[in-house]
């Protein structure tokens, strides 16, 4: 089973000693990209990336010196956002850190299909972003590729990833089984996604999956974090859906 999960905005500079680091896949597509992106200055990527004025500046700085032969940071801890704190990949044992490399994929703009143990460097670019590559967008300039490198081996996956880059795998798998897993919540009566809970429930999935050594689905049905239980009523073999009692 692969568990995909999507990027987030934020990104640090980390370092783990004993810990080999790989290269990302697509260093071409990636190099492509950049070389582009090189081209705007920051008034432009204010517009481009919908970003407030400092934010660009460092969207800026990030690019101009985003160099493929630089060290970069293990992809894990270079992700700074709700859902990788909750992994909380920064305690993990060698072990984990090896189970989490073979099980999970990071879906990004920048670099397609990332292995945890891949080394990054920090970078701003959203999936939905305008950037325009030979007149296609970021998503006709990716393509298959990521659907490919993520069903290579036949897997089941288990999307925990946003719409934004879920999609990017959803188009293809056709006769593929793709799970979507939904944390939902009362509110006001009513089941909602609460954005920031799902987002921290994404997260400790991904630890309970690395914990528990998870390889099927079907042992996903026990996660029960911050009162979310799997409601079976709602769930079918293409959806499975949690509810924070």
């Amino acid at each position: 089973m692969i568990t995909i999960i999507s990027p987030a905005k934020n990104m640090k500079v980390v370092k783990r000693d004993n810990v080999s680091l790989s290269r990302t896949m697509f260093q071409d597509k990636t190099k492509q990209i950049i070389e582009k992106l090189k081209k705007y200055q920051p008034y432009e990527l204010e517009t481009l990336m919908k970003v407030n004025e400092k934010l660009a500046v460092q969207a800026f700085l990030d690019i101009q010196n985003f160099d493929l032969n630089k060290e970069g940071t293990m992809a894990i801890l270079a992700y700074d956002g709700l859902v990788f704190k909750n992994i909380g990949a920064e305690n993990f044992s060698i072990e984990e850190l090896e189970y989490v490399n073979n099980h999970l994929r990071i879906l990004s703009a920048c670099y397609g299909c990332v292995k945890p143990l891949d080394e990054i460097l920090p970078y701003r670019l959203e999936m939905q972003c305008k950037l325009k590559l030979n007149d296609k967008s970021l998503y006709q300039f990716w393509g298959e590729l990521l659907y490919n490198e993520v069903y290579k081996e036949n897997q089941i996956v288990l999307n925990l990833a946003s719409e934004e880059y879920a999609k990017t795998i959803r188009k293809y798998a056709k006769q593929d089984q793709f799970i979507d897993v939904e944390f939902l919540t009362y509110h006001k009566g009513k089941l909602r996604t609460i954005t920031t809970s799902a987002k921290m429930a994404r997260g400790q999935m991904v630890k309970f999956i690395v914990e528990n050594r998870i390889d099927h689905p079907e042992q996903i049905k026990g996660f029960d974090w911050n009162d979310y239980e799997f409601e079976e009523s709602m769930s079918n073999e293409k959806k499975y859906v949690f509810i924070q009692r």
